[in-house]
């Protein structure tokens, strides 16, 4: 009885745009047996009657599927909605999205009993059985998160969109609700004690926006900054070497800024290890070197994406147009400044609105 509950609730997932881990054709059972770590058998039974945003169940709903009381059904989600297992909003009641439901172990730095076993599960269906193609992007190779350099990295006389820079893109930002919560990628890989970057980078923090900031806050994760502060932030992990993302939009709700490192990093990485080239739009941008380039290679160590490459000829730094997502990573260590990003006219662009998006996702997958 337990285990066709949590195969339901797998099956709910499925019904997702982003879809469920599997296996072949099947769905994954190292997916299952992660459910099984996240709720209780007792648990389980209620949840498989709930299903992602946008669906919800209210609290009347939920008594009258499983034949329980409205306070013995209110008695199993209050410890899951403390946690972050369950979505409530109001009276209405959702599995967590699918970045949230897969990281749950992993946006604290402290190892608690299961985070290795979750951790290894995932490793399991997201890299081995590849659903990372399905993370990153949708089946057809529309990528969810996209580049986004800041402003000293792009050529002054370049004109930018308050979409397109990372400064302007924070300050437009429609809401004050900002939370910095530790990147689970790196968290995941650190405590594994497998994270390649480990001498470069901090495992750092993602910055969490409107909605997503105010459910890390009310769980007590990552700690709220204002837009200066984030903004200060992202110039020190972008200096260090991080690649700053955002969703493949410019317009509608937002939820994260991501600082993505090429080896932990479940969007970045699909370009640098994994078969899957198109994860992370590049941005409108791609470094070009001057005259004052003095050939230090500066530039070429710190991109994680292998696009620069020094021409003997040229006697400068050549990028590989292919491979670079125009992030500006190499250009703001630039000695000489003699690196700086100019605009060209990438054939894909920014969806308009986060709806956008996910309407084709979910196409893509077959979800409509």
């Amino acid at each position: 009885m337990h285990e066709q509950a949590y195969r339901q609730i797998a099956e709910n997932v499925d019904k997702n745009f982003q879809t469920a881990p599997k296996a072949g054709d099947d769905l994954s059972q190292a997916f299952i047996a992660y459910l099984k770590i996240v709720y209780t058998p007792e648990e389980a039974e209620l949840v498989q009657h709930l299903f992602m945003p946008p669906v919800f169940k209210t609290l009347e709903e939920l008594a009258d599927a499983t034949g329980k009381s409205a306070d013995d059904v209110q008695n199993i989600l209050a410890p899951l909605i403390a946690k972050g297992f369950i979505l409530a909003f109001k009276d209405q009641h959702c599995i967590p999205p699918i970045p949230r439901l897969l990281n749950l172990h992993m946006f604290y730095p402290d190892i608690n009993p299961e985070d290795l076993e979750a951790a290894r599960l995932y490793q399991q269906f997201f890299i081995k059985e590849k659903f990372y193609k399905y993370y990153g992007t949708s089946s057809k190779g529309t990528p969810v998160l996209r580049a986004i350099p800041i402003d000293k990295t792009i050529h002054p006389e370049e004109k930018t969109f308050s979409a397109e820079e990372a400064h302007q893109f924070i300050l437009g930002l429609q809401t004050e609700d900002l939370q910095l919560v530790p990147c689970p990628c790196r968290t995941r890989t650190e405590k594994l004690d497998i994270r390649e970057c480990r001498d470069r980078f901090p495992i750092g923090n993602c910055i969490f926006i409107d909605g997503a900031a105010r459910h890390f806050e009310k769980l007590g994760m990552g700690s709220r900054v204002t837009k200066g502060q984030a903004i200060q932030y992202l110039d020190d992990m972008v200096e260090r070497g991080l690649v700053a993302t955002t969703q493949n939009h410019v317009a509608g709700r937002f939820g994260v800024m991501c600082l993505c490192c090429g080896c932990c990093c479940s969007n970045v990485r699909g370009r640098t290890v994994w078969d899957n080239p198109t994860a992370v739009l590049p941005s409108p941008f791609i470094p070009i070197a001057g005259d004052e380039c003095v050939q230090c290679e500066t530039c070429i160590d710190r991109c994680m994406l292998g696009a620069l490459q020094l021409v003997e000829e040229e006697e400068k730094v050549v990028v590989d147009a292919e491979k670079c997502i125009g992030c500006g990573v190499c250009a703001i260590a630039c000695p000489t400044e003699a690196l700086k990003l100019h605009r060209i006219d990438w054939p894909d662009k920014p969806f308009d609105t986060h709806v956008d998006l996910y309407i084709t996702v979910a196409k893509d997958n077959e979800r409509l």
